[in-house]
């Protein structure tokens, strides 16, 4: 594998899946690496799993293990958890049998991967360059992929001084001897002020990650959220990307 696409956060946001997996398809990604949390929220959790089981490679997120039984919901919001109640009783035997089987971290190709960080990979969050330091001091590897902010981005270290990488820069050349962390964004629910779906491409071959956003119909996922019964918030959160 050459060049991977990368993502995170789906939360069972079909139609966002879709437009992303086309996108990576016309790009030539061989592969893809998901980041966690295929459901939660969004309401199209078994059509996700299905769509992403046998095709990808990834991780477990919080919302895929609090939706097997493996994570309690008592530190969730009641929207979350509200939202993980009706996935519950929507899942086949199979699909649950398929989140409880993902690892919390795993090795692809030389990356490490993990939701949240090494140290938390199911709760903590990588949102400065303090918790990013901590967390590549655990890790052995020079480019390793996380999710659970939402937000696009990550961060690179040079020795101890580690900054934040601006997405916005598009396409990045991963220099030799630097480290990174890189969080693709969220597929389903993006939370950086930017509604489209977020996704990366990682080019093993150039030595390149370049950071992509895509629109989807997002009314469509608002009107589905609300037919079946999901908290109103989730739906109007996607028109502004927070």
């Amino acid at each position: 594998m050459t060049r991977i696409g990368i993502i995170s956060d789906i939360h069972g946001n079909l139609p966002a899946l879709e437009a992303v997996l086309s996108a990576l398809n016309a790009e030539g990604a061989e592969t893809v690496i998901f980041c966690g949390d295929l459901v939660g929220y969004g309401p199209w959790p078994g059509e996700v799993i299905a769509r992403m089981q046998g095709s990808s490679i990834g991780v477990q997120g919080n919302h895929d293990a609090a939706a097997c039984g493996a994570l309690p919901t008592n530190h969730f919001t009641p929207a979350a958890r509200a939202a993980i109640d009706w996935i519950r009783s929507r899942l086949s035997a199979a699909d649950i049998a398929y989140l409880s089987s993902l690892p919390l971290t795993r090795e692809v190709e030389g990356m490490t991967v993990v939701h949240g960080s090494p140290r938390g990979p199911l709760w903590e969050y990588i949102l400065d360059p303090w918790t990013a330091a901590e967390s590549l001091s655990l890790l052995s590897t020079d480019i390793n992929l996380f999710g659970h902010s939402h937000i696009q981005g990550g961060f690179v270290a040079a020795g101890e001084k580690v900054e934040p990488i601006d997405p916005r820069a598009g396409t990045i050349e991963l220099v030799p001897g630097l480290r990174y962390l890189i969080n693709p964004g969220s597929v389903g629910q993006p939370r950086d002020g930017d509604p489209r779906a977020a996704y990366a491409i990682l080019d093993l071959k150039q030595g390149t990650i370049a950071y992509h956003r895509i629109p989807y119909d997002i009314s469509a996922v608002q009107r589905e959220i609300t037919r079946v019964g999901l908290p109103r918030e989730l739906a109007d959160r996607l028109s502004v990307g927070r």
